[in-house]
């Protein structure tokens, strides 16, 4: 049997492929970036077949820096970026460019659907908040303002979905954890919301056929193994959405199990065996494992807020970092840890983009709290650092509100590379975490799921079992967590009083004012 697995990863911003072994060590890898276009404020498109064509570059630069010959990888498995609008003809040709999941010009149609459906209860059966990001807002929308497109089209699919059939499935496939973004599915009963359909005078058949995650869809053709770099007749499987993956990939396949990810925003997903509402908004998806559920939480700014900090008071580490010396970011995280836990008492929101969830507040705003003459560099950079896992914390706290339980957690990011940005998650958290052995785990729980879809795990479990492993576990100091308790009690009253007091909707309205100035 073939030795190696593949996974394909189309993001937003550039494709990945990644080659492991079946024990989980990767063996190769390849990045390919590509942009989007904004044709308009507010909007926000893709090139679908740039980021098809992309994402087969990533495949042969992968396969031939790893060195493993083709016929040794026995499959591909697949993620990608979720809730994007791919419109495609009877051919299954792209009939416009993509809608981004960014792109927000459906403001109208949302409130079109608002007339028809009770928030509240839309939420209780897509597991989703009305907004923007949901591909029938976007359908809604090409229907009323491009007719003649609209009636080209064939089939609203996603990313995923577009690119499978590129590689060579006979139809287009919508993973399971991705059917929720249509925006007529009801995430309860794993079925289409016949109600909403009707009304919205839709049908399923207008949309890709929900497919379990880790289900083998079709093979590579011999002209598809010249553009990537396969084998004819490596098995192409579906895998999941990209978070959804990279639960997959951290190992979090039980009920109880999280994973805490910090990379340019936050994301916090606990797995959970009940989807009920009065998650305060949070999203909530089919998890790739059978039965299972996933509750969303996010923060708009987290190592971004880190990047924003870098950039603007960090200037003195970029200009040693550009003059040889060490990276700006361990330069900082160095003076950040000469400051004591708490940063004596300064408190900073990472509002940078607004809060998400629970408080999903489009007029909150950044805040530095308690700052005095006897703070310095250090407590400045360490009280951004707890901040970001101050706003995860919230998303925890939110998940205890529902009653739910985490018995697991687990951290990655681009942020796990620093030592004490996981002491500090623990810490706040007041509970151990875990970091993994493989960082690039969306790759690998696409990888993982191709794996069981060519039957080289019998299951999901066992390909967890023989491809994810646990690199350290930290665990959280009683003391500084006692602390860290007490700064929590001032971030929610920080933000509460600068949200009750109409301090966010003013300094909001300003800024709208004189964004021009």
């Amino acid at each position: 049997m073939a030795g190696h697995l593949a996974g394909v990863d189309v993001g937003t911003t550039g494709a990945r492929c990644m080659i492991f072994d079946t024990a989980g060590r990767p063996r190769g890898g390849h990045y390919c970036d590509y942009g989007a276009a904004y044709p308009q404020p507010g909007w926000v498109e893709q090139d679908g077949d740039l980021l098809t064509a992309k994402a087969m570059e990533a495949c042969r630069a992968a396969i031939a820096s790893s060195g493993i010959p083709p016929q040794d990888i026995a499959s591909i498995g697949f993620s990608a970026q979720r809730s994007v609008t791919c419109a495609v003809d009877r051919q299954g040709r792209v009939v416009r460019p993509m809608f981004s999941w960014q792109d927000a010009r459906t403001a109208a149609e949302v409130e079109d659907l608002r007339q028809l459906v009770d928030a509240d209860e839309y939420y209780a059966q897509s597991g989703l908040p009305l907004g923007t990001t949901w591909i029938v807002t976007k359908l809604l929308w090409m229907r009323k303002h491009e007719p003649e497109l609209y009636a080209r089209t064939h089939k609203f699919v996603q990313n995923q979905d577009l690119v499978l059939r590129a590689f060579g499935a006979d139809d287009f496939y919508t993973d399971l954890c991705c059917m929720p973004f249509y925006g007529v599915w009801d995430v309860r009963r794993a079925a289409w919301n016949e109600s909403l359909l009707h009304q919205l005078d839709l049908a399923p058949a207008l949309f890709g056929r929900p497919t379990r995650p880790g289900t083998q869809v079709g093979a590579i053709s011999a002209a598809v193994a010249e553009q990537t770099g396969f084998a004819p007749g490596t098995p192409i499987c579906v895998g999941g959405g990209d978070q959804n993956c990279s639960v997959v990939g951290m190992g979090a396949i039980r009920p109880g199990m999280a994973t805490v990810t910090l990379g340019t925003a936050g994301l916090a997903i606990l797995s959970t065996a009940r989807p009920a509402a009065g998650f305060g908004g949070m999203m909530i998806t089919h998890h790739a494992a059978p039965a299972l559920w996933e509750i969303e939480g996010l923060s708009n700014a987290a190592a971004a807020a880190l990047r924003w900090y870098r950039d603007v008071v960090g200037t003195l580490e970029k200009e040693r970092e550009a003059s040889g010396g060490a990276d700006a970011y361990r330069q900082l995280d160095e003076l950040a840890a000469a400051a004591p836990p708490g940063s004596k008492g300064l408190l900073f929101l990472p509002y940078l983009a607004t809060a998400a969830t629970p408080r999903w507040n489009p007029q909150a705003r950044a805040a530095l709290v308690g700052l005095t003459f006897a703070h310095t560099r250090a407590e400045l950079t360490r009280a951004v650092l707890e901040g970001v896992v101050l706003e995860i914390r919230d998303i925890i706290e939110q998940w205890f509100r529902a009653g739910l339980e985490l018995d697991a957690l687990r951290i990655g990011g681009g942020a796990t590379r620093s030592a004490l940005w996981n002491q500090i998650q623990a810490d706040v958290y007041g509970r151990p975490v875990e970091t993994l052995r493989v960082a690039e785990s969306t790759a690998l729980g696409a990888a993982l799921l191709g794996g069981v879809g060519a039957d080289v795990f019998d299951s999901l479990e066992d390909g967890v079992q023989a491809m994810v492993s646990v690199a350290n576990q930290i665990e959280p100091d009683p003391r500084r967590h006692r602390q860290y308790e007490e700064l929590y009690e001032a971030y929610t009253a920080a933000y509460e009083g600068l949200s009750e007091s109409g301090t966010y909707a003013q300094l909001s309205r300003i800024q709208a004012e004189r964004a021009t100035d």
